[in-house]
């Protein structure tokens, strides 16, 4: 049995983050997943999400990531995903105002009547909205678990 899972994170706008961990969750895209030491063979596409990992030191971090894929082989895991944001530099106050104004636009668009040329780009819109709005729900729960461990 290993001692620890060695985990590799990478994407195009930051850095690779390298950590020997105890455990990872992520967000395979048939649902949220667990690795431990010792897993077997796994790969899995990502979904835009929360990761959560805590190191051999028993010190917990929280991601969020875009889409991407990962695997899991000899107590490695790579994760390559388009984007993430680390948990500990989200601003609670910047979240809400944006959920807020994101709320606002899904509102206005399901509620006004719109002209023909407008219908014809609100599905988009709609859809845009709403996935932002997931995006951004998730993010304040990141702030909120890393807010209750302080």
């Amino acid at each position: 049995m290993a001692d620890s899972i060695h985990l590799e994170i990478i994407t195009s706008t930051e850095p690779p983050i390298k950590a020997s961990i105890k455990q990872v969750y992520i967000p395979a895209y048939l649902g949220k997943a667990g690795v431990l030491e010792d897993h077997k063979p796994y790969i899995s596409l990502l979904k835009p999400g929360e990761v959560f990992y805590t190191d051999i030191m028993n010190k917990n971090f929280y991601l969020y990531i875009r889409e991407g894929f990962m695997e899991v082989i000899d107590n490695k895991i790579v994760i390559i995903t388009d984007a993430l944001e680390k948990g500990e530099l989200l601003n609670k106050e910047e979240l809400e105002q944006k959920l807020a104004e994101i709320e606002n636009r899904i509102q206005s668009l399901t509620k006004r009547e719109m002209a023909a040329d407008e219908l014809k780009k609100a599905p988009e819109e709609l859809a845009n909205a709403l996935e932002a709005q997931k995006e951004l729900k998730i993010k304040q729960e990141i702030v909120q678990k890393i807010e209750k461990e302080k």
